[in-house]
């Protein structure tokens, strides 16, 4: 615990604090650890309904405003951070201001949990492509991580800034700084943990953007190795930089052994996130495009017929559906003719005129549309031509 309210900081807070029963009496500290048990168990809605009442609990507050404040420095990042995993970018960069704020205000604006917040912001933002100030925000955290002897924050900080010089052109920064950002982690973790792995994919990606995949790869490698072991070789992240270590053999036209690693993924993408799940179909499609690039054709037709059967079902009549239709109807042109594909070519069309109510809101539709028409013309019959007149 620290000094009383009002002094130099307040009571314990946050999430390190919901088993403290002397910092549970604050209601809204209460309400907040209450809102992470209810995400721990899966009762997500339930979840929100308890921080948004923490949130309201604190800024009520009148008599115990600086503890108010240490609640909402949390309550409003982790908000924040929900809204921008959810797709709400304007929301969660809203609420990451607040987080500064309030974080200034229970804490000080030298504290670590300001130069977190700080952080948070830049990133999301960094997310956004909004980048105006978001180089003096992430130096000023990485000054203040230094002066409080915060490795981690430090390690995190030099990180993103990295990541950001990056997104700027300024590679030599950026492998400085991500080389900085490893260093730290290997220190902090020790060099088989999830933080340097997490390093290890930055500092790949960074190599691969510069068309060094040889250097990339080998760093992606790393990565995968860490993530093997510490999350399992089926995990969502660990899965996602595979997809990428496989794509870069097909950036060197090495298309088979793009293809061997997608589908040695096939089968842990299903365990994890199920047959008919987009993510397991954008593996299937990648197969079959391995394939299509060797010139194996059926097979490369298979795997498409495979990825649309999938559509149909999960999203039928949408451009992704249509897509999927196109592509399967294109090989199938090549392996049957114009009259093998008849029926894909059908199912084209038919999406196609389902969208067409769409396509004053929705550019994707418009483009769907419009590439249909070209490409059932295509495979239409010449116009008759008309009879010869007798001499």
């Amino acid at each position: 615990m620290t000094e009383e309210p009002g002094e130099s900081g307040p009571r314990c807070s946050g999430a390190d604090c919901c088993t403290d029963a002397e910092a549970l009496e604050f209601g809204p500290q209460r309400l907040y650890c209450n809102a992470l048990a209810l995400d721990n168990e899966g009762k997500s809605a339930a979840s929100t309904a308890a921080l948004q009442q923490a949130i309201a609990g604190a800024r009520a507050e009148k008599v115990r405003a600086h503890d108010a404040s240490a609640v909402l420095c949390h309550a409003y990042g982790l908000d924040a951070q929900r809204a921008s995993d959810s797709g709400d970018q304007a929301a969660g960069r809203s609420g990451y201001a607040a987080a500064v704020q309030a974080c200034r205000a229970g804490f000080g604006k030298e504290s670590n949990q300001v130069a977190q917040a700080l952080l948070d912001s830049a990133e999301q933002r960094m997310q956004m492509k909004e980048l105006g100030n978001v180089q003096a925000d992430m130096t000023e955290v990485l000054a203040q991580a230094r002066k409080n002897v915060n490795a981690q924050l430090e390690a995190d900080t030099a990180d993103a800034l990295g990541r950001l010089m990056g997104l700027t052109g300024d590679v030599a920064a950026e492998r400085r700084l991500l080389t900085e950002a490893l260093e730290l982690r290997r220190k902090i973790h020790g060099e088989d943990s999830y933080h340097v792995g997490m390093s290890y994919v930055n500092l790949g990606g960074s190599y691969m953007r510069q068309n060094d995949n040889p250097t990339g790869r080998q760093w992606y490698e790393r990565a995968i190795a860490v993530y093997g072991t510490t999350l399992g070789m089926a995990d969502p992240v660990t899965l996602e930089v595979r997809a990428a270590h496989a794509m870069s053999f097909s950036a060197e036209r090495n298309h088979k052994r793009a293809q061997e690693l997608f589908e040695a993924m096939l089968p842990q993408a299903v365990q994890t996130f199920g047959a008919q799940s987009e993510e397991t179909v954008a593996i299937i499609n990648d197969i079959g495009g391995m394939h299509e690039h060797q010139g194996q054709n059926p097979a490369a037709l298979l795997r498409y017929e495979e990825v649309l059967a999938i559509r149909r079902v999960t999203m039928p009549n949408t451009v992704k559906h249509g897509r999927s239709a196109m592509l399967a109807a294109t090989l199938k042109r090549r392996v049957a003719g114009c009259g093998g594909a008849s029926a894909l070519d059908a199912e084209v069309k038919s999406i196609a005129a389902h969208l067409r109510a769409s396509m004053d809101k929705d550019a994707d539709a418009r483009e769907y549309v419009a590439g249909a028409s070209v490409f059932n013309d295509k495979c239409a019959l010449p116009a008759p031509r008309g009879a010869r007149k007798k001499k």
